[in-house]
This record gives C-alpha cells, structure tokens and sequence, in this order.
C-alpha cells in the first residue's frame, strides 16, 4: 500500500516503525528491512520521494486537488499473499496517514460504484484517480470495515 505525506521522510520513518510496533509486528534483527508479525508474516516499509513511484502529472493533480505539497511516499509491503495480513496492512496505512496527514492510494478489484464512493467520501475524503482513490485516515478507516473491503496487491 502506499501512502503520500506533506511530512519529510525523516519525519516519517521513525511514525512508521511507531505504527509498526503498535500493530504488533517485531522488528528482525538479521534483516532490517524486515518485520513480522505474530503469525510469522513478513512485512517491510520504504520511505521514498512521492514521484519515484508516481507520475509526475499525476502526481501534480492531486497535490492541486489536496491544496498540499507530498514531500515523501510511504510503501508498505506484506511479501505474502495473505487475507488477514492485508486487513493489517491497511490498518497500518491508515493509521500511518492519521498520524502524518497523508493520504492512502487504494486501487479496487473493479471500478467503486457509486455507492461505494458515496459511503467513503461520507466518512472523510476522497480523491478519485480513474479506477482507484486517494483516501484520507477516517474514509481510509471506513474503507478498512466496510463489507467490500480489499486490497489489491
């Protein structure tokens, strides 16, 4: 998942580990780049220029629609394919955003209707891009318990 922030990156990172902890995941001594969770799933984060990954016209677009520069992007991994260890996930980009006024990028297995939208931008704000969005932390909260909730990988 991958979430952009107005925050540097050296501000960032040390939220992240922070958010990492909290969601119970423990840090591999052997390989720092690695995490894991109780369930011995492993998880990682990057901390990168948000137009690394990102269109730079993309990316322009959205700043102009948040009114807010990104001066970093977020990428949080789980390197397996597992259903619970992305509900997790999605709980760490969230709170992630929360703490660093970001904004989580959540694409869909096929275009939000329009309920789904409706729901999302109800419960904070939402930034549409084509078939995915940018949420912010509550419609990226609500998004998180919603019936439909998935993430692509």
């Amino acid at each position: 998942m991958s979430v952009l922030s107005p925050y540097t990156a050296e501000r960032v990172a040390p939220i992240v580990v922070e958010e990492m902890i909290a969601e119970g995941l423990t840090w591999h001594e052997s390989d720092p780049s690695s995490w894991y969770s109780v369930d011995a799933l492993p998880y990682g984060y990057d901390v990168k220029f948000p137009d690394v990954e990102i269109d730079p016209e993309e990316l322009q677009r959205f700043e102009r629609a948040v009114g807010v520069t990104m001066r970093c992007e977020i990428l949080l991994h789980i390197f397996v394919s597992d259903l619970a260890g992305r509900r997790a996930l999605a709980r760490l980009a969230q709170q992630v955003a929360r703490r660093t006024e970001g904004w989580v990028f959540v694409e869909f297995y096929e275009p939000p209707s329009a309920d789904l939208l409706y729901h999302l931008v109800g419960a904070g704000r939402c930034i549409r891009a084509d078939d995915a969005v940018h949420l912010d932390a509550a419609a990226m909260a609500a998004w998180i318990i919603h019936p439909d909730f998935h993430v692509v990988k």
